[in-house]
């Protein structure tokens, strides 16, 4: 499957556009877990880069790296932040692992020219996007 070509950088396809765009999200997001701000980073760079973006299939990858930077910000903020006790640290990390992991099966997804299933907010991607 080709997904074209993206609109801010004509030479570079879609498919490895966006499978570059998860595997910056999947490294924010490790070291995120370290220090939970900088996941705001990211937030901010999908959202102008998203309004930006032409191609559908980039744009949703934007969207999935947004969503899982929030996650991974209202994870550390809830069980670092706030409930600061080892416990939740390792809750935070066990939950930092899940969201990396699928940033990294939505980058290979997307390396091969496929959507990833996105559970919860997957409807809600397709009239975003």
């Amino acid at each position: 499957m080709n997904n074209g070509y993206s609109s801010l950088f004509r030479n570079l396809s879609a498919n490895l556009y966006a499978a570059l765009i998860f595997l910056v999200g999947a490294i924010f997001g490790f070291v995120s877990g370290f220090a939970g701000w900088i996941g705001v980073i990211l937030l901010v760079i999908s959202v102008v880069l998203f309004a930006l973006e032409k191609n559908s299939f980039v744009r949703r990858a934007y969207a999935i790296v947004f969503i899982a930077m929030v996650v991974l910000f209202i994870s550390w903020l809830l069980f670092v932040v706030i409930l600061n006790f080892p416990f939740f640290h390792a809750i935070n990390w066990i939950i930092d692992i899940i969201v990396l992991l699928f940033l990294v099966f939505c980058g290979l997804c997307a390396f091969n020219g496929k959507e990833a299933p996105v559970p919860f907010v997957g409807k809600f991607l397709d009239k975003l996007c």
